[in-house]
């Protein structure tokens, strides 16, 4: 009979003793992305998603949800922070940020709901989860009649009595945060557990209605590798690509909604340098054509120029950007000054800036000083061309630098312009930017 206590108690550590940060998602098979409008956001709306091939794809529509009364921080394991952005910590009211597996159920009934296939594991009296951060058993789910007889005193001084929880923890799904090997005060008892009547956010779980978190157990499959990415919409922007994660316009953001596909830069690559010169008049024209200086591009080209920036970022420089998402109204003018297609687009073609997925950029040091390129920015001449050979040996150095980053974000460069680089196809964009700059937040 001890032995098979100790077995029990074992594999109720080992079931929570996942990856606390999942980054081969060739086994997992199932996703559920909850995103936030910001870090500080305590609305949540969850997406369920199931791989078909190599394909993401949707199941049903958003779910609404509330996280931690803060909002959300990262998980300290994450690999994908940017500076300042917060971290968890126990006790600190987030919910945790980044890519958690989700192992099992538990709920007050002996048996879960007719369809649930997930493992699952009743919760008792004396169910408790250890939140004491001093504690051996930290951040496990133990039951009191399971801990070895030889180690029958309690050695914690904080627990969730979970049975007591009947309104949220009637039913939940236990998410694999901080599980392996857990840290000291990196936070603890991380579920999706039920709203509370309320509505109000949680102490740090992520929390839903009862049906539709009886709708996502059932959903659940665990020969399916299921996984939990919750993060800010514009975090998600950013790191999706390296993850290969759903596209982001499945995740409705914003922008979608408005029917404008374009994103502000500056939500995702927060630290990249805009100098927009056709909001003013150090361009070709000599002129200024557009109402504001905000760089507007499509998601997924968004995501790829954060990449570059943090390339640039971890070897002490930054992008700095010309040019982005370009109106048709301008095109139409620059053509008509410029009829070259080598270095503008005829209009009844489209430019990929008209279709929010080109970039004009050039790089600057941590003192915001360019670095030499063959020539300035709208220089039309054959100096420009990445075939130029007939430069100081540091500039065919500065160039290359930018077009490796740029290839290795994604990009694909523009022979004849050092500074464009590209991403993609997609249609025109029809957005001026007046409707731009005050439409998207």
């Amino acid at each position: 009979m001890r032995h098979s206590v100790i077995l029990t108690f074992l594999m109720l550590c080992m079931i929570t003793a996942y990856p606390c940060y999942a980054r081969d998602f060739k086994e997992h098979s199932q996703i559920i992305v909850s995103v936030t409008d910001s870090w500080s956001d305590c609305r949540t709306t969850l997406f369920l998603f199931e791989k078909t091939g190599e394909i993401w794809q949707r199941i049903g529509e958003g779910i609404e949800g509330v996280v931690g009364r803060f909002g959300l921080a990262w998980d300290p394991a994450a690999d994908g922070r940017m500076p300042g952005e917060p971290v968890k910590i126990e006790g600190d009211l987030k919910a945790p940020a980044g890519i958690f597996p989700i192992p099992m159920a538990m709920g007050m009934s002996p048996k879960p709901p007719s369809g649930v296939t997930l493992p699952y594991r009743q919760i008792v009296k004396g169910t408790h989860c250890v939140d004491d951060p001093s504690s051996p058993y930290y951040n496990r789910i133990i039951r009191e009649k399971e801990i070895p007889p030889d180690n029958n005193i309690r050695k914690w001084k904080s627990s969730e009595e979970m049975w007591k929880i009947s309104e949220l923890y009637r039913l939940l799904l236990v998410i694999g945060y901080n599980t392996q090997s857990p840290k000291a005060a990196e936070g603890s008892c991380i579920f999706i557990h039920l709203k509370g009547q309320s509505g109000k956010p949680t102490s740090g779980c992520t929390a839903v209605a009862e049906e539709d978190l009886i709708r996502i157990m059932k959903w659940l499959k665990s020969d399916h590798n299921p996984i939990l990415v919750q993060l800010p919409r514009d975090v998600y922007l950013r790191v999706r690509q390296n993850r290969l994660l759903p596209s982001p316009e499945l995740i409705e953001n914003r922008v979608v909604k408005n029917k404008i596909p374009l994103v502000d830069i500056r939500t995702i690559a927060p630290d990249v340098a805009v100098e927009m010169r056709y909001a003013g008049s150090n361009n070709f024209t000599g002129k200024r054509i557009y109402n504001c200086g905000r760089c507007f591009l499509r998601t997924e080209t968004a995501a790829k120029l954060a990449i570059a920036q943090k390339e640039m970022r971890m070897k002490g420089y930054s992008l700095k950007i010309w040019d982005c998402y370009r109106p048709p109204a301008a095109q139409e003018l620059f053509w008509s000054l410029m009829p070259d297609p080598r270095y503008v687009a005829n209009p009844k073609i489209g430019s990929r800036h008209g279709r929010g997925n080109a970039v004009d950029v050039t790089i600057v040091d941590s003192s915001g000083r360019e670095l030499e390129m063959p020539t300035g920015f709208d220089d039309f001449t054959p100096r420009a061309s990445h075939k130029e050979k007939h430069l100081p040996p540091q500039v065919i150095e500065n160039r290359q630098f930018l077009s490796d980053t740029m290839e290795k974000a994604g990009f694909k460069r523009l022979e004849s312009e050092w500074w464009h680089y590209e991403d993609g196809g997609g249609e025109i964009i029809d957005a001026s930017f007046d409707e731009l700059c005050h439409g998207l937040n």
